[in-house]
């Protein structure tokens, strides 16, 4: 599986990225966490993300959660079916 995230607006420095996931919204696991520098809000920064070998353990309505320094960015849905 790969994500790919731009991120705009977003102040200069040092930032940590996290997406999590899970059937419940509050009990999301983290599949990815990374760190990223950004020269400037008017910086475009593009994120490229993999997860090797990644499985949905059953068919649900899963919770994803994208954070940008544990501040949400993007809270939604996705439907998994057999």
């Amino acid at each position: 599986m790969v994500w790919f995230l731009t991120i705009t607006d977003c102040a200069a420095g040092a930032h940590n990225m996290r997406i999590s996931m899970g059937t419940h919204p509050a009990r999301l696991e983290p599949l990815i966490e990374r760190s990223f520098e950004s020269q400037s809000p008017l910086h475009r920064i593009n994120l490229i993300n993999e997860i090797r070998n990644f499985t949905f353990p059953a068919p649900a309505e899963y919770s994803l959660l994208v954070e940008i320094d544990e501040e949400p960015l993007l809270a939604t849905t996705l439907t998994v079916t057999d």
